[in-house]
């Protein structure tokens, strides 16, 4: 039962740092002030028209009053360029919302499901990957993954605020790493959870490697980090978080990244290798014993690379999609 329990209340953590986040980045993503704040002097010139253009090197040889009446022509065109439109709010002010706001969602939902304060701080020996584990070690490949894609999700919200990608990447990576060590310094004071430093290590782990991945688009095309969830077909589908044992976490090596293959057929194709445990959701302890671990290696197709053909997006190099690969799994226990 103990163990049924804490499966469960990592498969709420889980669900809510992936959902809570989600849902944050797309209300502020859509929102109409969460634009570009400044455009480059390129993109300014965008906004002119043709005699109102000053070519490179012209600017420095006008006349004070030439340069005037430059800037009044340009205003009175009626064509003002979206740096001069005001906002309601600094990306800086946003940015502080955003990661304010994923703490407080967190502290809202561990003060009403985990008990927030009502013990004092202490730590919990959750162990890594041995069979008796909780969860086989699953969990810490969860921590790992959330931490590496929602690095990349906060840094693309920060590009869509008008961050470089040096910024917006390092940003990302922080305010990942911020609001999952705000998570686990809480749960040192709830009574059922309690600080993990092995959690701890894996969500450092996945924002260093959502760093260095969101820091080298070479390797990015190469290698994926993704999660991948079979249905059930049951109602049990509804909450895909809650039914942990259907999970695998893989990393996947896209053909598609290296140059030197040209076959245009051979580059939809990915080697796998991942890992899940299977038998630990409902097992009581003096129960029947079915936990077990393993490995699988096998081929799959790239369903990221042909999704782009039609939409701009990279959620499937994070997410991958049940049977869309041939597997082969070896039993560790």
């Amino acid at each position: 039962m103990e163990a049924r329990l804490d499966m469960e209340r990592f498969s709420i953590r889980f669900s809510l740092k992936f959902f809570f986040l989600v849902t944050l980045f797309f209300s502020l993503a859509s929102s109409p002030w969460a634009q570009l704040e400044g455009f480059s002097q390129s993109e300014n010139d965008k906004f002119l028209i043709p005699e109102q253009r000053i070519a490179p090197g012209e600017e420095e040889s006008l006349t004070p009053e030439q340069r005037i009446a430059s800037e009044e022509e340009s205003l009175t065109s009626g064509q003002k360029i979206p740096s001069e439109e005001k906002e309601s709010l600094t990306r800086g002010q946003k940015t502080l919302l955003l990661n304010a706001g994923s703490m407080v969602g967190i502290s809202i939902y561990g003060l009403t499901k985990w008990e927030y304060g009502e013990s004092s701080f202490h730590f919990y020996n959750e162990g890594w990957f041995e069979r008796k584990t909780k969860d086989g070690g699953a969990d810490k490949l969860g921590h790992f993954w959330s931490c590496y894609a929602l690095s990349h999700l906060y840094s693309y919200v920060y590009r869509k605020w008008g961050y470089t990608d040096k910024e917006a990447n390092l940003y990302g990576a922080l305010s990942s790493l911020g609001a999952n060590l705000f998570m686990e310094l809480a749960d040192g004071f709830s009574p059922s959870q309690g600080f993990s430093y092995e959690d701890m290590i894996m969500n450092i782990v996945g924002c260093g490697v959502g760093y260095v991945w969101g820091k080298s688009p070479s390797l990015a095309s190469k290698i994926d980090f993704r999660t991948e969830y079979t249905p059930q077909f049951t109602s049990r589908d509804i909450w895909v978080f809650n039914n942990y044992d259907r999970h695998k976490f893989l990393i996947a090596l896209k053909a598609d990244g290296f140059n030197f293959i040209k076959n245009p057929y051979l580059r939809y194709l990915e080697f796998h290798v991942g890992y899940y445990a299977r038998g630990y959701e409902g097992y009581e302890q003096g129960g029947p014993d079915d936990r077990r671990r393993n490995i699988h290696i096998g081929l799959g197709f790239n369903v990221s690379k042909l999704a782009q053909k039609f939409v701009n997006t990279r959620v499937l190099d994070y997410i991958q999609i049940p049977y869309t690969s041939v597997n082969k799994g070896f039993k560790l226990d």
